[in-house]
């Protein structure tokens, strides 16, 4: 009872495992082997193999790929390494193998070196790992195959192979071409039968310009391999050149993501400032930058000229505003004014009116009294006197009252007239000054949008043709490559006549130079 469920444990277990390693497989549409060896034990350690492995690595896996890594790795561990990669490779759109390392051919066979290979040993090429065996198991993908050798340094074990006798023919510098090659890309460090060179930085030469062609986007992969080539012949001055194999039955993108040429097209003369930003960032090194720039430049100052016509606009209509209310209380203060002035005149002539009527009514009956009733009349009459005198002190007090009411809402309505008649002023003055300021930044805005017009169609006219034409299939000139034709750029050209890559545009070029 326990073995049969210890059985269907196992079974189970096989059945989970064969499960995760599909969904292994259909998630990784794209395998590669990265392999770098350089602490060989009986001969000085290559000083870039480990860089150059860990950076291909790198930049495979930022496009998509997953990766099988090994470093410094013996006999044993490079051909399980091989296995691991043609299990998970199979049903996969790409395989990818990256050797760097020591390389040699023996009799025209080519032979990649593991770590533990002891110098001055009677070894054998079965000491070695044969490259046809890294070929067959690039072939267990029905997909694109890929293989990268930066293999071709100057091998110290190539003397003492020289000397066993199993070697029969002996050993050669460099690698030989494979032969056998249909649905592949094969990209050597340097031409066959040549020795490639380690490099004094980081990388070596080549694997240095292959790291820099990935992280362009949108390139067809025998193309981008064409530009490696390019960059290594200039950079070591024609010391070494690269050799490409491309017998691919179809495009492939190593780096798949939209180039700066496609989407430059997509762009098109409608660009936003917002799409030409995004494109500067995405594309720093296109040699389509300084068009991008002229024309964000040229939106832009087309931009600040309708900001500032707007604001001239708000600030013009704020000030009317302003100063039509400035007029309409200026008004309205002069006409209170003007009745408060006519009110207090007819007042004060009412007033005047009514102070004289008792003294020319009261003078006849005072003339026409008898003699024979003074007396009796004496006392009412002083009464009377005395009110009236009131009477007139009290109006007079109002009288005065009212004057000086009169007075201070007169003063009150010629003060507000004199602060609308200043508001009026400087309304007018400020006026006057953001017209000449708003017209002095519009002009200048527009001669800086006319400047930045001017640029766009410079930098447009300066544009490679493939900018505008090529379709994206072809390789453009390096992003690198200077725009001004000079000694380096001449070079170049010469080195992409030699291939045979060259353009008609690039070909005019080339006759000048000569």
């Amino acid at each position: 009872m326990g073995i049969n469920a210890a059985i269907r444990c196992f079974a189970v277990g096989l059945v989970v495992a064969f499960g995760l390693l599909a969904e292994a497989h259909a998630a990784e549409p794209r395998v590669a082997l990265v392999i770098g060896n350089g602490a060989y034990r009986s001969v000085p350690e290559l000083d870039n193999s480990r860089n150059d492995a860990d950076d291909i690595s790198e930049q495979l896996k930022r496009v998509g790929f997953a990766v099988i890594d090994g470093r410094d790795l013996d006999r044993s561990a490079m051909y399980a390494a091989l296995g691991r990669f043609a299990q998970r490779v199979r049903d996969t759109d790409a395989g990818l193998v990256y050797y760097s390392g020591h390389g040699m051919q023996i009799n025209g066979q080519n032979y990649l070196v593991p770590v533990d290979l002891k110098i001055g040993s009677a070894f054998t090429p079965f000491d070695l790992i044969k490259l046809d065996d890294v070929v067959e198991a690039l072939n267990y993908t029905a997909g694109v195959k890929l293989l990268v050798l930066d293999a071709c340094r100057d091998n110290p074990f190539a003397n003492s192979l020289q000397q066993n006798k199993s070697s029969r023919g002996g050993a050669t510098r460099g690698l030989a071409k494979i032969e056998r090659s249909q649905g592949m890309l094969i990209a050597y460090s340097t031409q066959s039968n040549s020795v490639a060179a380690d490099g004094v930085g980081r990388n070596s030469p080549f694997t240095g310009a292959l790291v820099r062609e990935i992280q362009v986007p949108g390139l067809e992969v025998a193309a981008m391999f064409r530009r490696v080539l390019i960059n290594v012949n200039r950079e070591t001055q024609g010391a070494q050149t690269p050799e490409l194999s491309v017998s691919l039955l179809q495009d492939f993108y190593l780096n798949p993501q939209e180039s700066d040429i496609d989407a430059w097209k997509k762009m098109g003369s409608s660009a936003s400032a917002a799409d030409l930003k995004r494109f500067i960032s995405t594309f720093p090194e296109s040699v389509m930058l300084d068009a991008a720039r002229a024309r964000l430049d040229a939106i832009e100052n087309a931009s600040e000229r309708a900001r500032l016509a707007r604001e001239y606009a708000e600030k013009e209509r704020r000030l009317r505003g302003d100063l039509e209310a400035a007029e309409a209380g200026y008004k309205k203060a002069m006409s209170e004014l003007s009745e408060r002035r006519e009110r207090d005149e007819r007042e004060q002539l009412a007033a005047t009116k009514t102070s004289q009527i008792p003294a020319a009514a009261t003078a006849p009956v005072l003339a026409g009294t008898s003699s024979s009733s003074a007396p009796t009349a004496a006392v009412p009459l002083r009464a009377d006197s005395e009110r009236e005198q009131k009477s007139k002190e009290q109006a007079a007090k109002e009288q005065a009252a009212k004057e000086q009411a009169a007075k201070a809402e007169r003063e009150r309505l010629a003060s507000q007239v004199a602060a609308f008649e200043a508001d009026k002023s400087r309304l007018a003055e400020e006026r006057q000054t953001l017209e000449r300021v708003m017209t002095e930044k519009l002009a200048r805005a527009q001669a800086e949008r006319e400047s930045a017009e001017k640029r766009v169609a410079a930098e447009t006219a300066r544009l490679p043709v493939y900018a505008l034409e090529q379709s994206r299939t072809t390789a453009p000139a390096p992003a690198a490559a200077p725009r001004r034709r000079g000694a380096a750029s001449c070079q170049e050209l010469n080195a992409r006549a030699q291939l045979g890559d060259i353009s008609e545009t690039d070909r005019d070029a080339l006759r000048n130079c000569r």
